[in-house]
């Protein structure tokens, strides 16, 4: 069967949700650069209300289509893809809201709290946006490398790309919460919390994204998005000093010892051993936040452990999302018999 509009519906949608959350990273930055100042009209502003009506777009192009359309046939079977875009239109309606009420506050009140609860709703909308489009993009991959669908090279190329875009845009949208309220609350005992979070939404995002894109290199082209973001607004927008992102050190360690350890063991204790390279490498992972936030992880000091155990907790509940998400959509094809 062919490409339908259901499926390059994922592909707007996924555009708009990392458009999204690079505008959340915009828009904390010009915060630091010009205070409080937030008009309507602020650049980073525009780009978000941009980014969710794409978003909404592609949703609406795909919820619209006919619900007999199929996503994949092969005989008897007819599956629609749509739990992921009904997902996705959950979380533009949290985004319109937390929306609203950030501007209704900024017109009643003038100052806000360091956690302003609109902007708190905004980032569980931008999870479920992104995290909607993901299980849809990978349902996608799987019925593509199964070949229960005819796609031709640029739309198995699109599909993937936009994979490893949604992908990084979670662990944008997740980790950049973590590095706020780390710079916001700092303390001793927090920063291990932080650190544990960090840690944890690193090997959340990493662990399923190799199991729905197995080739080598797809962790690192997600880390390589990440620190381009994170570059992009803190040298050339921001001003920061210029700095080599040393990031991406600790995900290529991380693809390194998957590829020689995937032939020797299972692919979920292969993974598991292998994200324990990032709770190890904490200090360079999420380089240079961890200069400022977490100076301690530079030394080997027993903080450390913190990041190493929210490796452990993270990899082994994605290993477990994965599993489970594999296992609805069998169940929905095998019902569709």
């Amino acid at each position: 069967m062919a490409y339908s509009s259901r499926q390059s519906s994922y592909l707007v949608a996924a555009f708009g949700g990392f458009l999204q959350v690079f505008a959340g990273w915009w828009d904390v930055f010009s915060h630091l650069l010009y205070g409080s100042v937030d008009p309507w009209w602020n650049p980073a502003h525009l780009t978000l209300y941009s980014a969710v009506a794409i978003t909404l777009v592609g949703v609406w192009q795909g919820l619209r289509a006919h619900p007999s359309q199929p996503t994949a046939m092969v005989g008897p079977i007819r599956f629609v893809n749509l739990a992921g875009l009904k997902l996705a239109a959950v979380g533009c309606v949290i985004e319109i809201v937390a929306g609203a009420w950030n501007e209704i506050v900024h017109h009643l009140i003038r100052s806000e709290p360091r956690i302003a609860p609109a902007h708190a709703l905004l980032v569980v909308g931008m999870l479920t946006v992104n995290f909607g489009v993901v299980i849809g993009l990978a349902i996608e991959n799987g019925i593509i490398r199964h070949e229960l669908i005819i796609a031709s090279t640029m739309r198995r190329t699109a599909v993937v790309f936009m994979t490893l875009l949604t992908f990084s845009a979670i662990w944008l949208a997740a980790s950049g919460s973590m590095i706020y309220l780390a710079g916001a609350f700092q303390s001793s005992v927090l920063n291990w919390v932080f650190a544990f979070m960090l840690s944890f939404f690193a090997a959340l995002v990493l662990v399923p994204l190799k199991r729905v894109l197995p080739q080598f290199g797809s962790v690192i082209a997600v880390s390589m998005l990440f620190n381009c973001v994170a570059y992009l607004l803190l040298v050339v927008y921001a001003g920061s000093p210029s700095y080599v992102p040393w990031g991406l050190l600790s995900i290529g360690l991380f693809e390194l010892l998957f590829w020689a350890l995937h032939p020797r063991m299972a692919v979920n204790r292969a993974l598991l051993s292998s994200s324990l390279v990032i709770g190890v490498f904490f200090c360079a992972a999420y380089y240079p936040f961890t200069i400022y936030l977490f100076p301690w992880s530079f030394s080997l000091q027993p903080s450390i452990l913190s990041s190493i155990l929210g490796c452990v907790v993270g990899a082994l509940l994605g290993g477990r999302v994965y599993t489970n998400l594999s296992s609805a959509v069998l169940g929905s094809v095998t019902a569709s018999l």
